[in-house]
């Protein structure tokens, strides 16, 4: 039990260093606000799920030499950036349309299913680059986390929990009253920034593949 609670301890730089990364503001996190404040805290609920999930299959992935696979074949992580940019132009897409609809929008107005709001929150985690080259960075910073399947697993794990954690709070402090309030009011300022939010990370990813 002592050696588990060592582990733990000794993981809390590499956690932090990750969470750093992943939990700043980003399209994973965009993603999550948005549809907290437009379709409730149950949707961005399950978009912390969708990011824990996502974050898990990555660790696991990139932990186990999936990463290491990505740099000795650069193509792989091309295609995969060129994948999320198009998704990110996509959603940005869908948010400018709502933001200059003529329909009188209420609350709904991002308003999505549980399940689409989780698939969405999956698939935008699950083709972020930026994910990838995080965990190419934590290997070479804290190759303690790679030390044996023990420590991927657990590593992995506690990522997961973070990531679920962290989007989970966001959900909650953008589901509130008053967000919805502020909302209501706003809404389609709220989708154009969102949408715009969408296209520069987008933007950002074309430039990554063009440099």
């Amino acid at each position: 039990m002592n050696e588990y609670i060592e582990l733990l301890t000794a993981f809390l730089p590499a956690l932090g260093f990750l969470m750093l990364n992943v939990l700043i503001p980003g399209p994973n996190v965009l993603n999550t606000v948005a549809t907290s404040i437009g379709s409730g805290r149950l949707a961005g609920i399950y978009c912390a799920y969708a990011c824990g999930l996502g974050l898990l299959v990555w660790a696991i992935t990139a932990l186990s030499g999936a990463a290491m696979l990505f740099f000795t074949f650069p193509v792989l992580k091309l295609g995969l950036t060129l994948i999320g940019a198009l998704l990110l132009w996509y959603f940005a897409i869908r948010y400018f349309s709502k933001a200059i609809s003529k329909r009188d929008n209420t609350i709904d107005a991002i308003g999505i299913a549980k399940s689409l709001a989780f698939k969405r929150a999956f698939f935008i985690m699950i083709t972020n680059p930026k994910v990838l080259t995080t965990f190419l960075a934590l290997i070479s910073l804290f190759p303690l986390v790679t030390q044996n399947f023990t420590n991927i697993l657990l590593f992995s794990l506690l990522s997961s929990f973070a990531s679920f954690a962290g989007h989970s709070v966001y959900a909650a402090m953008f589901s509130s009253n008053i967000a919805v309030k502020v909302y209501n009011r706003v809404y389609k300022s709220i989708n154009f920034l969102v949408g715009f939010g969408f296209l520069i990370y987008g933007g950002k990813l074309f430039l990554d593949i063009l440099s």
